[in-house]
């Protein structure tokens, strides 16, 4: 009888162990469910925009496709700030335009990086994806800026006065049934910093998917005028910065004076006469209304709203009015001396200017120059 006690006393104890373990694994179920399918299904082009207690490493390198009267120098601005309060180094061509980038276009008395890669190409070049590779890090990220083209047309029309440059109004200038060779060379003119306008405008629709699904995989971010703060958002994330790094001043305001009030008759005739433009700007706003939703509607209100607030900052640190006039735009003055707050008194060309004075002393130096000793005249 003894010996019978044993086994069944053995046996009841692997029971209870059993039954112990079930509900342990059973609670810890519980408390560790399986991440939702909105986080799990995050689309790809969205990159570091997971929750921001998540660590990242700031993002030191930058190409930029700085595309005429889409915001793009306010933009520019705020890369060149981060590029200067970090001593990086800039890959400037001699003159701003519409100029493929490649390391052919950097004259060499101020771009000397050893490996004659730098950590930001930021000024107005056509892209050109092998090109860029060679000029910027190779842990770059690449970034564009657009704008709704029947817009930015108008914008652009008044600023570089294609008013001279036609000999006609920009009324008249819509009302025609044809235009000329040179006129054509100023429509499209997203496709072609880009680098994949069609000069004869035969493209077909099909053929401008293909195209666009290639810049697509080329940029990380493709950031939308309209929608200038939650790009900023997502510029913020893309480079792990902070919300300080992304605080700006409007550059290039437009005076009163030089806007036309369009009616959609004449929007709609810009549209079709920059139409591979349209294509691609609906094609990227498309995508960046899916990362919007993705983001999340609250998340990205108070994102907005805290980039907004440092800007205010920054503005109140610089004592910055906005009171001054160059061509048809207002610029700024202001009451603080320090670097920055003298770089955004200045137009984007003598930006620029300053710029490649600035590496001019560190090539002449053989590279020993501290670069954070530099500062905006």
């Amino acid at each position: 009888m003894a010996q019978l006690k044993t086994p069944l006393a053995a046996l009841l104890c692997l029971v209870l162990t059993v039954a112990s373990l079930s509900r342990i694994l059973h609670v810890q179920q519980i408390r560790s469910p399986e991440p939702a399918a909105s986080q799990a299904s995050f689309p790809r082009p969205l990159k570091l925009l997971e929750n921001p207690t998540n660590s990242c490493v700031p993002q030191d390198s930058v190409y930029f496709l700085k595309v005429p009267k889409c915001a793009s120098t306010t933009s520019f601005q705020i890369f060149v700030t981060y590029g200067i309060k970090h001593s990086l180094t800039f890959a400037i061509p001699p003159k701003p335009g519409l100029v493929p980038i490649s390391p052919r276009i950097l004259p060499p008395e101020y771009h000397g990086s050893p490996d004659g890669r730098y950590n930001m190409a930021v000024c107005h070049t056509q892209f050109n994806r092998e090109g860029a590779r060679q000029v910027v890090k190779e842990s770059a990220k690449y970034v564009a800026i657009i704008r709704e083209p029947a817009s930015r047309f108008e914008s652009v029309w008044y600023y570089a006065n294609y008013e001279r440059k036609f000999h006609t109004n920009l009324t008249n200038f819509i009302k025609a049934t044809t235009y000329s060779k040179k006129q054509k060379i100023f429509l499209n003119t997203i496709a072609s910093y880009f680098g994949v306008k069609d000069p004869k405008d035969r493209i077909t629709e099909r053929e401008m998917n293909v195209k666009a699904r290639e810049l697509q995989q080329s940029f990380d971010l493709v950031m939308i005028t309209e929608r200038f703060d939650e790009s900023l958002v997502f510029l913020k994330h893309l480079m792990c910065w902070d919300t300080e790094d992304l605080a700006y001043v409007r550059a290039k305001v437009r005076q009163q004076e030089h806007r036309t009030i369009l009616t959609e008759a004449e929007k709609d005739k810009l549209r079709r006469i920059n139409r591979q433009d349209v294509f691609l700007y609906k094609f990227f706003r498309r995508i960046f209304e899916e990362k919007v939703k993705a983001f999340g509607k609250e998340r990205m209100e108070r994102e907005v709203k805290e980039i907004g607030e440092a800007s205010a900052r920054f503005i109140e640190d610089c004592g910055a009015e906005l009171n001054g006039s160059f061509r048809t735009v207002k610029t700024w003055r202001v009451n603080n001396d320090s670097s920055i707050c003298r770089m955004i008194r200045l137009n984007g060309v003598d930006i620029e200017k300053q710029l490649r004075n600035r590496q001019r002393i560190w090539v002449s130096s053989n590279l020993t120059y501290d670069l954070s000793t530099w500062k905006f005249t």
